[in-house]
């Protein structure tokens, strides 16, 4: 029986994506405070510039446009990182996960800068849903995932074997590597736009999924597979018991035999 579930926080639990809008809508009002002007314009810039040349181009680009030098790159990463983040579970997440705590222990495992995962967990509202949090970084990135001390960690907590716990998460590489390593199953949420398929070196999920709302059946299907191996062990007890009485009796018969 499945005694713990573990999940991964970004793009598992919530869109990361939403997180990133969020930090730079912060940014933005940063910006347009600084430059009294509305923020909108810039959001639609640091978005536009986000989605054609990728992360690392944004901030240069509104301090190329909007800035002078007093304003670093390093000062908006701050006003990123330090943001309170308006984010918010995937639709129907919050409900089951309740529901699934009711049978199980529930954790998190999720690499980054502590403080900011700490604040995404804060506006999820997790901390009042899960039983504990791993942040990996606070022993240092490189204890971070598939390092396996992280989920050892959790389930160590919980004091739960790793056979009877799963690991929840969308990237195959880290995720898997790591929960594999930790001696646990692994359910990746791929979506449907992601082909699954093994790892450079954590193999294969043992089950995936589109969304968190499936992982009731998985769970399902495992209780199903320990129900019939513990029926088949009853079947076969008092059969390997006949089988031993006959040995036996067949046994003394020879015995009886051989003096007679």
């Amino acid at each position: 029986m499945i005694e713990a579930l573990l999940f991964d926080l970004d793009d598992t639990l919530y869109l990361e994506s939403d997180f990133v809008a969020s930090g730079y809508r912060a940014v933005a009002r940063f910006i347009g405070a600084r430059r009294g002007m509305g923020h909108e314009e810039i959001l639609y810039t640091m978005m536009r510039t986000f989605t054609a040349h990728g992360r690392r181009a944004v901030l240069p680009r509104v301090i190329d446009r909007y800035l002078d030098a007093s304003v670093t790159v390093a000062d908006l990463v701050e006003i990123y990182r330090n943001h309170g983040p308006r984010i918010r579970l995937l639709p129907g997440y919050g409900p089951l996960l309740r529901r699934l705590g009711r049978r199980h222990r529930l954790g998190i495992l999720t690499d980054g800068l502590p403080e900011v995962q700490e604040r995404k967990v804060t506006a999820l509202g997790l901390g009042k849903i899960v039983d504990d949090v791993v942040y990996t970084w606070k022993q240092g990135p490189e204890r971070q995932k598939p390092d396996p001390a992280g989920f050892l960690a959790l389930l160590e907590r919980f004091g739960t074997d790793p056979a009877r716990a799963l690991y929840v998460g969308d990237n195959p590489d880290k995720d898997c590597a790591g929960a594999h390593r930790a001696g646990m199953k692994f359910v990746q949420v791929a979506g449907r736009q992601v082909r699954p398929g093994p790892t450079r070196e954590g193999g294969a999920a043992e089950f995936v999924i589109e969304n968190l709302h499936q992982l009731p059946g998985v769970l399902a299907l495992l209780e199903g597979a320990a129900g019939e191996r513990t029926r088949a062990a009853r079947r076969s007890g008092p059969r390997r018991t006949r089988d031993a009485a006959t040995q036996r009796t067949s046994a003394e018969r020879r015995l009886m035999e051989a003096v007679v």
